[in-house]
């Protein structure tokens, strides 16, 4: 079965970890001489990305609101206005990326998340910062004095004045500054993601025990393989792992029949992918090279399209695979015998 993170002891305890991972790196700011003083780099939403992609979407809004607290209690140095941005910014950009994340768990998906969350982030920024943030700033940080704020952006921007100033600031501090910022993030996400989940994964999970069974017949595992097909559900993507010859395609057509598909099934090395009715989508990669095949070939798209993926060979296109896949290893034993482990 698919593993999912549940709300118990252990899914608080890693999103304090994230929330405090965030809080460390919020207090690495890098000003940058392109900008505005006022205006500092930060990576602190990277924790809340990854937890968003590995645990969902909630865990890693959870965070953001964490690390948000965390913020205050430390101390602002900018009337709290700094901390209310990097909140809305971040809820902004992580929760849109793991939502979609969550739906598409793939290599593109991942992409396509955090491009549509990290426009959305900047979008945010640029609207809240029109209509109250730099309000409350000078309010509050140059008791209601504008011209300050205005005098801080004159070395970067000569003619900026009171009247041009959002003009000026959106388009040549605020929409750069945050492009920038999700760029950094988006980029480190890539790096660590996978690594970090892995980890992750394991010390949630623990090491999970396989369980196998023996088949002596080709009819045994149609048998087998049916009751299986008991435990899937739309857009389960299941890894058939065996040689040549080991019964991978005989373990499909029990696939098949388990959900109610009487068609006759065969192996679809030369069509890649054979569709029966939108049920089962029986997939033969061996003569693909690289995950960028099946995508050429449009063959991701079904992973996501409602129904049963199995997949043969598919540690051919190891790199377009979704996050939370089943697997199913046939061993041949003798002739006749296979050790299947589900």
């Amino acid at each position: 079965m698919e593993k999912k993170f549940s709300f118990n002891g252990k899914w608080i305890a890693f999103v304090a970890v994230f929330s405090a991972m965030c809080a460390v790196l919020y207090l690495i700011q890098i000003p940058l001489p392109i900008f505005p003083a006022f205006l500092k780099i930060h990576v602190s939403d990277l924790p809340a990305l990854i937890a968003g992609f590995s645990m969902g979407p909630l865990a890693g809004a959870v965070v953001c609101v964490c690390k948000f607290v965390l913020e205050f209690i430390d101390g602002t140095d900018t009337a709290g206005v700094g901390e209310i941005a990097n909140f809305i910014n971040g809820v902004a950009f992580v929760l849109p990326s793991s939502v979609i994340y969550k739906h598409k768990k793939s290599l593109k998906g991942a992409l396509i998340g955090i491009i549509v969350g990290g426009l959305c982030s900047v979008f945010i920024a640029c609207l809240v910062n029109r209509l109250f943030l730099i309000k409350v700033y000078t309010k509050f940080y140059v008791n209601g004095n504008f011209s300050i704020i205005v005098n801080m952006c004159k070395s970067l921007y000569t003619k900026i004045n009171e009247n041009n100033f959002y003009t000026y600031y959106i388009f040549c501090a605020c929409i750069p500054f945050n492009f920038l910022r999700v760029l950094l993030v988006g980029v480190l996400t890539f790096l660590v993601y996978k690594p970090t989940s892995k980890v992750l994964n394991k010390i949630y999970f623990g090491s999970k025990v396989e369980q196998g069974v023996i088949s002596t017949s080709a009819e045994q595992t149609i048998a087998i393989a049916k009751e299986y097909a008991k435990t899937l559900r739309p857009n389960d993507v299941v890894l058939l792992g065996g040689d040549l010859g080991a019964g991978k395609t005989t373990f499909t057509k029990g696939i098949a029949l388990g959900l109610g598909i009487t068609d006759s099934i065969t192996s679809p090395t030369y069509a890649y992918m054979n569709d029966y009715n939108g049920k089962l989508f029986h997939f033969d990669c061996y003569r693909l090279t690289s995950g960028e095949d099946a995508e050429g070939l449009g063959l991701t798209d079904y992973f996501y399209a409602n129904g049963i993926c199995v997949i043969e060979w598919s540690e051919n296109i190891a790199s377009v695979l979704p996050e939370n896949c089943k697997r199913v290893n046939i061993t041949t034993i003798s002739k006749n015998k296979r050790r299947i482990e589900l």
